[in-house]
């Protein structure tokens, strides 16, 4: 037999109700990121990195008979562990080989675990397949010899893309492995479980960063035919945080067919500088007093120094 709902019912639903949208109002402002890949007539990738204010670095390096740019930030003022005093993670970067990582939070986190199973990976090592291949199919076939569980830290997803027009999203729930696929000529990520979205429409995206999600989906598609490094800043920038907790720090465009970085800084996308990866350096770009250029290396160049590059 159905219970009727009474006043006082109703109540305590609107109340929880407000609660949550109030929790997620939160969360989506504490945590962010978003990261895209585009295959119009060029191949362009973009990421705004989003978070508190943290000190940045970027450096390349080079293995696996390739260069690595990187985009990394100083992890222990995220967690209290001794054993990464100093340590900078890295989170989103591009091979010479054309190859593109946007590692990001995801939420709900999952709670993970510090101890694996022979059979297990931390789906944020992931990452480091960006180092050691070429493209996409080689990323899936290495990362699918394992289960993948969430670490201790944040919970983790990641957007690969390659320059044969793959681009893929790897996440778990620490019990199911989820790849989602491209579809069409485009593939986003921001904060929220891309394999909750297969077979759906991009209109139906819920949770955190589903707003930066759509924004992005429609603005690519309005423009993938034309679609450029300026749209691309155009894009980062109407999907820019501002919030005090958590705001852009770092907006960067990929042109994967150029090995070439574009870069701005605290949402100050009329100030750009560029990296090219071969043969390693950041010059300005745009927006600068003077001309500039820097070699960066494995050490890293801090966000602070490239600022100043130019001014």
């Amino acid at each position: 037999m159905r219970k009727e709902w009474g006043k006082e019912d109703k109540m305590i639903f609107k109340i929880l109700a407000v609660l949550l949208l109030l929790f997620f109002s939160w969360v989506s402002s504490a945590f962010a990121c978003t990261g895209f890949a585009v295959y119009g007539n060029q191949i362009i990738y973009g990421m705004n990195f989003d978070y508190f204010s943290i000190p940045l670095k970027f450096l390349i390096e080079s293995g696996s008979g390739m260069r690595t740019f990187h985009l990394a930030f100083l992890y222990d003022q995220t967690v209290n562990k001794p054993e990464v005093k100093n340590y900078f993670a890295k989170t989103c970067g591009i091979n010479d080989k054309g190859l593109f990582c946007s590692c990001q939070e995801i939420e709900p986190y999952t709670e993970g675990t510090g101890e694996l199973r022979d059979n297990e990976m931390h789906i944020g090592d992931h990452y480091d397949a960006v180092a050691a291949f070429p493209d996409v199919e080689q990323v899936k076939s290495h990362i699918n010899e394992k289960r993948w569980k969430q670490s201790t830290g944040p919970s983790l997803h990641n957007l690969f893309a390659d320059m044969k027009g793959a681009a893929i999203v790897s996440e778990t729930d620490n019990k199911t492995n989820f790849i989602s696929e491209i579809k069409d000529d485009f593939m986003v990520m921001s904060n929220f479980a891309n394999y909750a979205l297969n077979g759906k429409d991009y209109k139906e995206a819920i949770g955190v960063g589903a707003d930066r999600y759509i924004t992005a989906s429609e603005y690519i598609m309005g423009n993938i035919a034309s679609f450029s490094v300026d749209k691309g800043f155009d894009l980062l920038k109407k999907v820019a945080m501002h919030d005090s907790d958590c705001a852009t720090l770092c907006s960067m465009i990929f042109l994967a067919q150029e090995n070439q970085i574009y870069i701005a800084l605290n949402r100050n996308y009329s100030k750009l500088w560029k990296v090219s990866l071969d043969p390693g350096i950041v010059e300005t770009y745009r927006g600068h007093r003077k001309p500039a250029r820097v070699h960066i290396g494995s050490e890293g160049l801090p966000s602070t120094e490239l600022e100043a590059l130019g001014s």
